[in-house]
């Protein structure tokens, strides 16, 4: 699948945006769970950050190889929107 997407660059693009979001978002939760003591929040939010990170990573490593820029720049923008959308989350503490 990951070479199939390959095939388009522009695809491994909005996979990896997509997926870095994903990721983004879910590990700055992660950090606010853990430090609530959310322990079930913590553990699914860890479950979505290891699936979401090989995907971006499996198809960047790819986009590297292939010297396609797409998928790079994707991963940055990802992780900016991502972290945005992330710190607008509120801590709640017990």
């Amino acid at each position: 699948m990951i070479k199939e997407l390959m095939n388009s660059p522009w695809t491994a693009a909005l996979v990896v945006l997509i997926t870095q979001i994903i990721f983004i978002y879910f590990r700055t939760l992660n950090v606010i769970y853990v430090a609530d003591r959310r322990v079930w929040a913590s553990i699914f939010t860890g479950v979505v950050i290891g699936a979401s990170w090989l995907i971006a990573i499996s198809i960047g490593v790819g986009a590297i190889n292939a010297e396609q820029w797409q998928p790079l720049t994707a991963h940055l923008i990802g992780g900016a929107f991502g972290t945005w959308w992330a710190m607008r989350h509120k801590s709640v503490r017990k």
